[in-house]
Protein backbone atom coordinates (compact mmCIF):
# COMPACT_ATOMS: atom_id res chain seq x y z
CA UNK A 1 0.00 0.00 0.00
CA UNK A 2 1.09 4.06 -0.85
CA UNK A 3 2.14 5.92 1.99
CA UNK A 4 -0.27 8.85 2.92
CA UNK A 5 2.65 11.22 1.31
CA UNK A 6 2.02 9.30 -2.05
CA UNK A 7 -1.71 9.65 -1.88
CA UNK A 8 -1.20 13.30 -1.01
CA UNK A 9 1.26 13.97 -3.39
CA UNK A 10 -1.66 12.34 -6.07
CA UNK A 11 -4.19 14.91 -4.65
CA UNK A 12 -2.00 18.53 -4.94
CA UNK A 13 -1.37 16.90 -8.17
CA UNK A 14 -5.30 16.98 -8.86
CA UNK A 15 -5.28 20.07 -7.56
CA UNK A 16 -2.26 21.73 -9.80
CA UNK A 17 -3.50 19.86 -12.60
CA UNK A 18 -7.00 22.01 -12.49
CA UNK A 19 -4.82 25.23 -11.15
CA UNK A 20 -2.72 24.41 -14.62
CA UNK A 21 -5.71 25.41 -17.05
CA UNK A 22 -6.65 28.49 -16.22
CA UNK A 23 -2.79 29.59 -15.34
CA UNK A 24 -1.29 28.20 -18.50
CA UNK A 25 -4.53 29.54 -20.32
CA UNK A 26 -4.24 33.38 -19.15
CA UNK A 27 -0.35 33.22 -20.19
CA UNK A 28 -1.19 31.72 -23.37
CA UNK A 29 -3.61 34.99 -23.84
CA UNK A 30 -0.21 37.09 -23.61
CA UNK A 31 2.27 35.04 -25.33
CA UNK A 32 -0.13 32.72 -27.56
CA UNK A 33 -0.40 28.68 -26.82
CA UNK A 34 2.89 26.96 -27.89
CA UNK A 35 5.16 29.60 -26.14
CA UNK A 36 2.62 29.68 -23.06
CA UNK A 37 4.05 25.57 -22.91
CA UNK A 38 7.32 26.50 -22.86
CA UNK A 39 7.15 28.84 -20.55
CA UNK A 40 5.22 26.08 -18.20
CA UNK A 41 8.05 23.67 -19.10
CA UNK A 42 11.18 25.93 -18.01
CA UNK A 43 9.65 26.93 -15.31
CA UNK A 44 8.44 23.52 -14.45
CA UNK A 45 11.96 21.86 -15.20
CA UNK A 46 13.37 24.78 -13.16
CA UNK A 47 11.69 23.83 -10.24
CA UNK A 48 12.66 19.91 -10.96
CA UNK A 49 15.84 20.73 -10.99
CA UNK A 50 16.30 22.98 -7.39
CA UNK A 51 13.88 19.49 -5.65
CA UNK A 52 16.08 17.04 -7.47
CA UNK A 53 19.46 18.84 -5.92
CA UNK A 54 17.40 18.69 -2.96
CA UNK A 55 16.70 15.08 -2.71
CA UNK A 56 19.41 13.40 -4.31
CA UNK A 57 20.31 11.70 -0.81
CA UNK A 58 23.94 10.82 -1.19
CA UNK A 59 23.18 9.87 -4.87
CA UNK A 60 26.02 11.67 -7.29
CA UNK A 61 24.57 13.32 -10.63
CA UNK A 62 26.98 10.64 -12.58
CA UNK A 63 24.91 7.75 -10.95
CA UNK A 64 21.87 9.34 -12.67
CA UNK A 65 23.76 9.48 -15.99
CA UNK A 66 24.15 5.96 -15.59
CA UNK A 67 20.31 5.28 -15.05
CA UNK A 68 19.78 7.50 -17.39
CA UNK A 69 22.13 5.74 -20.15
CA UNK A 70 20.42 2.95 -19.33
CA UNK A 71 16.93 3.41 -19.84
CA UNK A 72 15.17 2.63 -22.44
CA UNK A 73 15.11 5.28 -24.87
CA UNK A 74 11.07 5.32 -25.51
CA UNK A 75 11.18 6.17 -21.62
CA UNK A 76 12.14 9.74 -22.49
CA UNK A 77 8.73 9.64 -24.25
CA UNK A 78 7.16 11.01 -20.97
CA UNK A 79 8.46 15.05 -21.21
CA UNK A 80 6.77 14.66 -25.19
CA UNK A 81 3.74 13.59 -23.77
CA UNK A 82 3.62 15.93 -21.08
CA UNK A 83 4.33 18.59 -23.48
CA UNK A 84 1.17 17.17 -25.72
CA UNK A 85 -1.23 17.43 -22.23
CA UNK A 86 0.39 21.00 -21.64
CA UNK A 87 0.06 22.27 -24.63
CA UNK A 88 -3.95 20.33 -24.94
CA UNK A 89 -4.97 22.36 -21.74
CA UNK A 90 -3.69 25.44 -23.11
CA UNK A 91 -5.50 24.98 -26.41
CA UNK A 92 -8.55 23.54 -24.81
CA UNK A 93 -9.13 25.87 -21.70
CA UNK A 94 -8.87 29.28 -23.85
CA UNK A 95 -11.65 27.49 -26.58
CA UNK A 96 -14.05 25.68 -24.25
CA UNK A 97 -13.00 26.06 -20.72
CA UNK A 98 -11.01 24.75 -18.18
CA UNK A 99 -13.72 21.95 -17.22
CA UNK A 100 -14.63 20.94 -20.41
CA UNK A 101 -11.03 20.66 -21.18
CA UNK A 102 -10.37 18.50 -18.04
CA UNK A 103 -13.19 16.35 -18.20
CA UNK A 104 -12.17 14.93 -21.46
CA UNK A 105 -8.58 14.80 -21.14
CA UNK A 106 -9.33 12.63 -17.74
CA UNK A 107 -12.08 10.49 -19.43
CA UNK A 108 -9.58 9.33 -22.50
CA UNK A 109 -6.82 8.85 -20.04
CA UNK A 110 -8.94 6.65 -17.45
CA UNK A 111 -9.80 4.66 -20.25
CA UNK A 112 -6.39 4.51 -21.96
CA UNK A 113 -4.86 3.73 -18.11
CA UNK A 114 -7.43 0.49 -18.21
CA UNK A 115 -5.92 -0.47 -21.47
CA UNK A 116 -2.19 0.31 -20.30
CA UNK A 117 -2.10 -1.69 -17.05
CA UNK A 118 -3.94 -4.85 -18.59
CA UNK A 119 -1.36 -4.73 -21.57
CA UNK A 120 1.23 -4.67 -18.35
CA UNK A 121 2.97 -1.76 -19.43
CA UNK A 122 3.72 -0.07 -16.41
CA UNK A 123 6.19 -0.48 -13.97
CA UNK A 124 3.37 -2.60 -12.33
CA UNK A 125 2.85 -5.14 -14.20
CA UNK A 126 -0.03 -6.87 -15.80
CA UNK A 127 -3.08 -5.91 -13.71
CA UNK A 128 -6.55 -7.20 -15.41
CA UNK A 129 -9.73 -4.89 -16.12
CA UNK A 130 -12.46 -6.57 -14.38
CA UNK A 131 -15.83 -5.48 -14.12
CA UNK A 132 -15.84 -2.85 -11.18
CA UNK A 133 -13.20 -1.49 -12.83
CA UNK A 134 -15.33 -0.84 -16.22
CA UNK A 135 -18.15 0.01 -14.14
CA UNK A 136 -16.18 2.44 -12.16
CA UNK A 137 -14.99 4.40 -15.28
CA UNK A 138 -18.42 4.19 -16.81
CA UNK A 139 -19.59 5.90 -13.71
CA UNK A 140 -17.19 8.34 -14.00
CA UNK A 141 -17.25 9.37 -17.42
CA UNK A 142 -21.51 9.75 -16.58
CA UNK A 143 -20.49 12.38 -14.02
CA UNK A 144 -17.99 14.20 -16.48
CA UNK A 145 -21.01 14.37 -18.75
CA UNK A 146 -23.56 15.68 -15.87
CA UNK A 147 -20.78 18.00 -14.71
CA UNK A 148 -20.30 19.30 -18.56
CA UNK A 149 -24.12 19.99 -19.41
CA UNK A 150 -24.94 23.86 -19.05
Amino acid sequence: MASWLTWLLIVVGGVAGALQAPVNATLAQHIRPMPASLVSFTVGAAAMLVVTLLTLRGQSLSSLAGGLAAAPAWSLLGGLCGAVVVSAVIVGTGAVGANATLSLITAVQLVTALLIDAAGLGTAGPIPIRWPQVVGVLLMIGGMKLVLTR
